[in-house]
């Protein structure tokens, strides 16, 4: 796990919320993401996390190399 982003789709105000969790492959030097969406910034990050660990091969995109 590298670190994670949130972001929110429209205004502050909305209930559209993503996460996008970063973690690295350090035998392929690989950096990946994983999105997660909620209506709070709480809810995006804990779908992010819940992904990662429940399946972190199915929930991942690539996202660069690892520098």
């Amino acid at each position: 796990f590298l670190n994670i982003e949130v972001q929110c789709k429209g205004s502050m105000a909305d209930t559209d919320w993503r996460a996008f969790l970063y973690w690295a492959d350090s035998k392929k030097k690989e950096v990946y993401e994983i999105r997660g969406y909620g209506n709070t910034p709480d809810q995006a990050t804990k779908d992010a996390f819940k992904k990662f660990n429940d399946n972190v091969a199915l929930y991942s995109e690539y996202h660069g190399k690892w520098e």
